[in-house]
């Protein structure tokens, strides 16, 4: 039986592994990293700027929340599809709860979107954007997104252990969802319309919209939205756990 010390150590060492797996342990690692975005919004800028940026303040970095919004979304959930697999050894052969391993693939990961983020706020006091106490909500925002990222990995980390092909239809996925999330438009461009609507359940969007209400416009985010979208996504992380869990014992023979 593993002790909730021994839990914690292990979660630990196996998200620090993972961080240095992905080269965040040194500065220009992370550098790089963040050049991807970067690159990604000078482009979207460049294209779109002209006839999307009609009505959004602030369009350059309106643009670069989402991009690296919409990038901790899919880099996070696309490594913990893999992880039980690509550390098949621990899987297989190591007795400790499975689950430890996804978390620490997404912790991982939401790192760099920690200090993304932080970046962010910086960029927005360059930019002479006030910053209101509406930024004590920001860490929120974040936590929830994490949450969000959370559920959907354990879904697709025990999905991808009996359904290899799921990746290939994953890729797609992440691809529509590039479109169907307001990144580089507002959601009022698609007018009262069936993408309208698509937008408006899309909780990668709700969490974009959040953000940047927090960070452009320094408006307080409704408290009763917050606590419901909290809540709404601790109860998919709680049914997705148990799944996981109740697949968990034939992982070691499908790895």
């Amino acid at each position: 039986m593993m002790t909730r010390t021994n839990y914690w150590n292990l979660l630990r060492e196996l998200t620090v592994s993972q961080i240095k797996l992905k080269d965040q342990s040194t500065f220009l690692g992370f550098v790089w990293s963040f050049l991807n975005p970067l690159l990604l919004v000078a482009v979207l800028y460049i294209f779109f700027q002209t006839r999307l940026a009609e009505g959004i303040e602030h369009f350059p970095l309106y643009l670069l929340i989402g991009v690296v919004q919409y990038n901790h979304f899919a880099t996070s959930t696309n490594t913990a599809m893999h992880v039980l697999h690509s550390m098949r050894s621990l899987t297989g052969e190591v007795v400790f709860p499975k689950e430890i391993m996804v978390v620490g693939s997404v912790l991982a990961s939401s790192f760099e979107f920690v200090v993304e983020m932080l970046i962010l706020v910086v960029i927005a006091a360059l930019a002479q954007i006030p910053l209101t106490a509406a930024l004590l909500w920001l860490p929120f925002v974040v936590l929830m997104q994490i949450v969000f990222v959370l559920w959907i990995s354990f879904g697709l980390a025990c999905l991808y252990v009996f359904v290899r092909d799921i990746e290939h239809l994953y890729t797609v996925l992440l691809r529509l969802l590039f479109f169907i999330t307001p990144i580089f438009y507002a959601p009022t461009f698609l007018g009262e319309t069936v993408a309208r609507w698509i937008v408006r359940v899309n909780p990668l969007a709700e969490l974009m919209a959040l953000a940047r209400g927090i960070l452009l416009d320094g408006s307080f985010p409704a408290s009763s939205q917050l606590g419901l979208f909290f809540i709404l996504n601790l109860g998919a992380l709680l049914l997705a756990w148990r799944f996981f869990k109740f697949m968990e014992p034939r992982f070691a023979e499908r790895v």
